[in-house]
């Protein structure tokens, strides 16, 4: 996939005479990263980890979703993850049906939340933006979040999602740096956008640690794209370079 991706490149510099285009720095809007810090903790996706978000000041806060055995969909980083923060780490990844899950307390203490406590929470709060990982099917996202379109941030894993989500009116799509078409949609939506049918990919989710990539480095000279970067608990973190195109940082320490 690598190759085939620089070749795309190589194509799009052979066609494209245009130089990098000069961006405005903005403003950096911060998003609770896992539901946010709580007491230390970190990657809890918890009901504590939300509030404490919200009474800090967040306005963007994300959430990871994952299906439980029983097909109930809920917040939590990975299986491993969870099975170790509550207390069965000799589960490795597997999937709890959702009465274990929601019986469970993270570290002995916080409370687990389904996508329906998630709804329920950002539909009382009309402040609030909705952001969220792992899963980015409209189909799924409109069934469980049915009113929150407008205040949702989705961090999209194929072209595919990403062009459907924009159709549908979420507030913002940001097309993910793990996604598994990656190389094509970048060259294809991204610099020789005018030659393809499909929304423009104006957003793109961006580990902090890969700005020096190649492949990022040759797409970054090409687009005006904006970056949303994971995980930032530091500005000085960000190169200097990037600093006029990064519009979003996934963060735990850094407060509004």
């Amino acid at each position: 996939m690598i190759m085939r991706a620089f070749h795309y490149l190589i194509t799009a510099l052979l066609l494209l005479s245009c130089g990098k285009v000069a961006t405005v720095e903005q403003p950096i809007e911060l998003i609770a990263h896992a539901g946010g810090e709580v007491d230390g903790f970190v990657y809890t996706n918890s009901r504590e980890a939300l509030e404490k978000a919200v009474a800090d000041g967040y306005r963007y806060i994300e959430f990871d979703l994952l299906y439980t055995a029983d097909s109930v969909l809920v917040a939590a980083h990975s299986w491993k993850d969870f099975n170790a923060m509550t207390g069965y780490a000799q589960r490795g990844d597997t999937v709890p049906a959702f009465a274990d899950f929601a019986a469970r307390r993270i570290h002995g203490f916080y409370t687990p939340l389904s996508a329906a406590d998630i709804n329920d929470f950002f539909s009382k709060d009309t402040t609030l933006v909705l952001v969220t990982d792992k899963i980015s099917s409209p189909a799924v996202l409109s069934a469980h979040f049915p009113t929150l379109k407008e205040r949702m941030v989705v961090e999209a894993f194929s072209y595919a999602h990403y062009d459907a989500l924009c159709a549908q009116g979420y507030r913002r799509v940001l097309y993910s740096c793990l996604a598994a078409d990656l190389g094509e949609a970048l060259v294809k939506h991204l610099v020789l956008h005018p030659l393809f049918k499909g929304h423009k990919i104006e957003w793109i989710a961006m580990y902090a640690g890969a700005l020096n990539n190649r492949l990022f480095r040759l797409v970054d000279a090409l687009s005006t794209f904006k970056m949303a970067l994971y995980t930032v608990n530091d500005y000085n973190a960000i190169p200097a370079a990037h600093r006029a195109k990064t519009g979003m940082l996934y963060t735990e320490r850094l407060k509004p």
